[in-house]
């Protein structure tokens, strides 16, 4: 066999960039680290040429790249025959690769919820009385005496979520207070919107499903009277403030938005 013939059998590096979609600079850089060896180096010229099997090695090195497994530790996948453990580094990578797709997941779920609440906003500013769809929501809620927005009340907010981050609960970033009254007496406690799949033994929860629910904005001096006035026109018992987003967001003095709950049947 000539060796023009031989070579033909072989790729250039321009070739192996072509049919595995990696850029000569990334092919070199691999190279340069001692995971991809040319399979024949013209020894006139000292171009490097490749198998066609170097195709599929070189997409697994990129996909390590791209998710993060340190390819100047790819060595420790390659053995004294020079022979790549392909399994254990497709392993990696899947599981890497799992991971970063519950984080974009659980990234669109939150601007989902983000939208959702500024769309809420605008209706809000322009109707009055206005019926709230809320659906299966959950609320954790914990005994506290002390106005909303105070510092008692963010201290006992990042207790709170500390306490669900180290019980591993699922939980929004949507806090506020619920308001039962019970007897004559209006009692209060911290709220936190959580998971409504699970199950919290440890925690008292409240369910907002066959709820008839209006909302409204509110500011925070107006809360006491309002109260009032719903608990006398309406014998409103259960009420949820809490606070939102809305557009344009003002972070140094929260958005309200207050809730009042008509139960009705099942």
């Amino acid at each position: 066999m000539s060796r023009g013939e031989h070579m033909k059998s072989f790729l250039t590096i321009g070739q192996l960039s072509k049919l595995s979609g990696i850029h000569t600079k990334a092919l070199r850089y691999y190279e340069s680290i001692n995971i991809l060896k040319p399979a024949y180096v013209d020894p006139i010229n000292s171009y490097r040429y490749y198998t066609y099997s170097a195709i599929p090695y070189v997409k697994v090195i990129k996909i390590c790249a791209d998710y993060g497994i340190p390819l100047k530790k790819f060595n420790n996948f390659i053995n004294d025959n020079n022979e790549i453990m392909i399994s254990e580094i497709l392993q990696i990578a899947q599981d890497i690769i799992k991971e970063k797709e519950e984080a974009l997941q659980q990234d669109k779920n939150h601007i989902e919820q983000f939208k959702s609440q500024i769309n809420l906003s605008k209706q809000l500013d322009y109707t009055s009385y206005h019926h709230i769809e809320t659906g299966d929501e959950d609320y954790l809620i914990l005994p506290f005496v002390g106005e909303i927005l105070s510092d008692p009340y963010y201290r006992e907010v990042y207790k709170l979520l500390i306490s669900l981050s180290v019980s591993k609960i699922s939980f929004e970033q949507r806090v506020g207070c619920y308001y039962k009254k019970i007897g004559n007496t209006w009692k209060q406690y911290i709220a936190c919107k959580i998971d409504h799949s699970k199950e919290y033994i440890d925690f008292d929860t409240i369910c907002l499903k066959n709820s008839h629910i209006h909302g409204e904005h509110i500011d925070q001096k107006n809360i006491p009277i309002r109260i009032k006035e719903l608990d006398a026109e309406f014998n409103v018992q259960e009420l949820l403030i809490i606070e939102t987003l809305e557009c344009p967001y003002n972070f140094t003095k929260p958005h309200l938005e207050l809730r009042y709950l008509y139960k009705t049947s099942s």
